[in-house]
């Protein structure tokens, strides 16, 4: 099972409008980020900044964890490093 970093921290990519996270699955690190289109369909609120993004993500993290899994085994990395949950994988 995919499970966040031991630091669970998290990071806003500026450049790239993703939040960034890490996740694990067994000994295996998998990068990992959700874009802020997908957070503001899970909450308008998101939309407030990087640190309403954080909230958003905290509060809906099995569930985006559980769409970057998913990701994860069906091998769709994006840049061959990052698994990126978007907003058509939320569902809006």
């Amino acid at each position: 099972m995919m499970q966040a970093g031991e630091s669970d921290q998290v990071s806003y990519d500026e450049d790239r409008h993703l939040l960034r996270f890490c996740a694990s699955e067994g000994r295996t690190a998998i990068s990992c980020a959700i874009s802020k289109a997908a957070l503001a369909i899970l909450e308008d609120d998101a939309l407030a900044g990087p640190h309403a993004m954080v909230i958003t993500f905290r509060r809906n993290r099995e569930r985006i964890q559980a769409i970057a899994m998913r990701k994860y085994h069906n091998r769709c990395i994006e840049d061959g490093e990052i698994v990126v949950v978007r907003r058509d994988d939320i569902g809006g």
